[in-house]
């Protein structure tokens, strides 16, 4: 689990019902990302919706040759949306150590144009890691990629 100062949003493992009324990782939470493969149960999607958090399934596999990109350009212009509303966000996976994680430093790269540090089993961090893996096209094209997804954004919104 971490929490990020460049934006409101912090890397959880997946949610229960019960830590959903804890102040301090679940408090003031809008918008949720779940990278798990597992859907939340009825009553955790209860539980979420009366509390007014919103949130966008994005499942990732961690397994050899799973792609990740489709799942993070439906996720980055949410998450992006869901900042600039005041929103506080958190993403999570079963974990909370890598596929979250990894998101977040692409959010990171989209809102800030850098990389984030955050070293990870001998690499720069985990994007760079996950790009290494396959999960993602190499970094440099995934930096691309995510300029574009901003860029689309900001359109979208000018129209």
């Amino acid at each position: 689990m971490k929490s990020y100062t460049f934006a409101p949003v912090s890397a959880r493992d997946y949610p229960t019902v019960r830590i959903l009324d804890h102040p301090f990782i679940w408090g003031g939470v809008r918008f949720c990302v779940n990278l798990s493969e597992r859907p939340y149960s009825p009553d955790l999607a209860s539980a979420m919706a009366e509390r007014g958090i919103e949130w966008l399934h994005c499942p990732l596999s961690e397994k050899e040759g799973a792609d990740w990109w489709s799942a993070y350009a439906a996720a980055l212009p949410k998450m992006l949306e869901a900042i600039r509303e005041g929103k506080r966000i958190v993403v999570h996976c079963d974990f909370g150590a890598n596929r979250s994680r990894t998101l977040i430093e692409a959010f990171h790269y989209l809102v800030t144009g850098t990389e984030y540090a955050d070293e990870y089993k001998g690499e720069y961090n985990h994007l760079s890691y996950n790009c290494k893996r396959g999960h993602l096209p190499e970094l440099q094209e995934t930096e691309r990629l995510i300029r574009s997804l901003y860029a689309d954004y900001e359109k979208s919104i000018q129209d």
